[in-house]
């Protein structure tokens, strides 16, 4: 049973990040635009040609108002999306790594990681949302 558990998880995990993929930008033309690429679990952000950091990417977007409140509030449900994700990764491995050391597992910890995970994916799915939002709003600036 605990191999057909960690069997689950592990294929879940790899689908996940095959899942990655290139944001298509329409404003890959312009000069002055932000292009956005999906990296395995993350984003990574083009200006002139040269890859922006999030903090050079926050110092662009200061220009635009609404685009960088965009990227402040990805920033922030992107902060508690790690939080949890963190949390409820380290309750679904305690008893996983008790199960596999031989001891008695508490799979009821598990269960409420899993839910914590659960509760974390919209969140990073919403600070995404966000962070498009936040670059589509500078690049359609005049």
């Amino acid at each position: 049973m605990n191999k057909l558990i960690l069997l689950t998880f592990a294929v879940l995990t790899i689908s996940l990040a095959g899942m990655a993929q290139e944001i298509d930008n329409p404003m890959q033309g312009r000069r002055d635009s932000v292009e956005m690429k999906k990296a395995f679990e993350s984003y990574q952000f083009y200006h002139e040609g040269r890859q922006l950091k999030m903090k050079q990417l926050e110092e662009l977007l200061k220009s635009n108002e609404q685009a960088y409140q965009q990227l402040r509030s990805s920033r922030s449900s992107r902060t508690i999306s790690t939080i949890l994700g963190f949390a409820g990764g380290f309750m679904i491995g305690w008893p996983l790594g008790a199960a596999i050391a031989g001891g008695e597992p508490n799979w009821a910890l598990a269960g409420v990681g899993a839910g914590v995970v659960a509760v974390s994916i919209p969140i990073s799915a919403s600070a995404n949302k966000k962070m498009k939002k936040a670059v589509s709003i500078y690049n359609a600036a005049p």
